[in-house]
């Protein structure tokens, strides 16, 4: 059936294309910077990296910190506000006395006051078990399996069903680039596949995880989906399977809420092709808060967060005669099929309206584009001719952005 199907080819060419991309949590693209090269060749400096990059892995919980990014904006905050001590922090008030400052602090998830003590947990781990040194500890390890066993068995924050995060951990620390192979001497081949939400959404639609079994049940049940995920990307990336890893996340929080079979995988990785085609780019879906450019977008991307509404921030760029589109808000909802782009402005000129008219007439069949404008200004630009009909499918006045992000939420808008 994989032949007939046409979705094998098309699955690992996917991942060809979107399995070189740094990880959120050390792009050097993105905001803010870490105060460290995380390629650096120097030991003392792989040393820091290595325990860094432990602690980011270990609070990479939704109910912890949310998003990804606010991983990093964490880290990188406490990182500056306590400078060389952040490392050496082994009591979690005083992270705790810090964190709670920081301005995103409700935005992270249920479960934030886990943070302090997961921080202070590592720290503890390194000072005294690894001696303060993770790149000579890890050489009592022949394959990362063994390594992951002991920080399981030393560290909540990776025990139980949190395993994975211990493996995605281990893919950053041992393949090469995008990834900071820092452990040179453990070998990908050995790496097993994270059981991460969106990679058991893949394996689901493949047939690797049977429909509506619940990997993490118990022990046997979650040893066994990993080794049957990790078999399947071995069948194609025998020395690397791992490799798939970041585009399965793609995938998978394509797949979110949709249901899981053969078809609609295969109709996710032809739109997929489709965009990557026309864009250039890889399918990044990040949601990159220090990004944006105004308060405007600043507001529209906190109402999201705050009603659990997924996103992407100009995340994909769309060719245009004579110029390019890259929209700010692509959500993953959908009204009737299309997925909904938010654009906010403060003000807005008539070139800027013939840019969005030509590509609602372009890509208006896969898109859904609403303008979020000043309330007293949405007169005027009609007057003036700048708010035609052709220009976007909707305008909603940025001041009640909340009401519009309900609407989209409980699905109730556009009926």
């Amino acid at each position: 059936m994989a032949l007939r199907d046409g979705l094998t080819p098309l699955l690992v060419d996917f991942i060809n294309k979107n399995s070189d991309v740094e990880d959120v949590q050390w792009d050097r693209r993105m905001s803010p910077r870490l105060l460290f090269n995380p390629y650096s060749e120097k030991y003392e400096e792989r040393k820091t990296i290595a325990h860094y990059f432990l602690m980011a892995a270990a609070i990479l919980d939704e109910a912890v910190v949310r998003y990804p990014e606010n991983a990093r904006m964490l880290l990188v905050y406490l990182n500056q506000a306590l400078g060389n001590s952040f490392f050496e922090i082994k009591k979690a008030h005083l992270f705790e006395n810090e964190l709670v400052k920081a301005d995103f602090y409700n935005d992270l998830g249920p479960n934030r006051k886990a943070v302090s003590e997961i921080l202070a947990s590592v720290n503890m781990f390194v000072r005294f078990r690894a001696e303060n040194n993770l790149l000579k500890y890890s050489q009592q390890f022949r394959k990362p399996k063994d390594f992951i066993d002991d920080l399981s068995a030393s560290l909540p924050s990776f025990c139980g069903s949190q395993k994975d995060r211990a493996w995605q951990y281990m893919r950053w620390m041992v393949r090469s680039e995008p990834d900071l192979q820092i452990y040179g001497h453990l070998r990908p081949e050995d790496l097993y596949v994270p059981l991460t939400k969106e990679n058991v959404n893949v394996a689901s639609s493949l047939g690797v995880i049977p429909q509506g079994y619940s990997v993490w049940h118990d022990k046997h049940s979650e040893i066994e989906a990993r080794q049957k995920l990790t078999d399947y990307a071995k069948r194609f990336f025998p020395r690397d399977p791992a490799k798939v890893d970041y585009p399965f996340f793609l995938l998978g929080r394509w797949l979110k809420q949709k249901t899981l079979n053969r078809y609609t995988l295969k109709t996710a990785l032809d739109f997929l092709d489709r965009m990557q085609k026309v864009t250039g780019q890889s399918q990044t879906y990040y949601e990159k808060m220090s990004r944006y450019k105004s308060g405007w977008e600043k507001k529209t991307a906190l109402t999201l967060l705050r009603l659990h509404i997924p996103y992407g921030y100009e995340t994909i760029s769309f060719p245009l005669p004579k110029e390019v589109y890259t929209p700010d808000f692509i959500l993953e909802k959908k009204v009737r099929g299309r997925k909904i782009i938010l654009e906010p402005h403060f003000a807005m000129t008539k070139r800027q309206a013939r840019k969005y008219a030509l590509f609602k007439r372009t890509y208006g069949h896969e898109f859904l584009l609403i303008l979020l404008l000043k309330n007293d200004l949405i007169p005027l630009y009609h007057q003036r001719k700048i708010l035609t009909d052709d220009v976007c499918d909707d305008v909603w006045p940025i001041e009640y952005i909340h009401l519009l992000a309900e609407k989209i939420r409980v699905g109730t808008y556009g009926q």
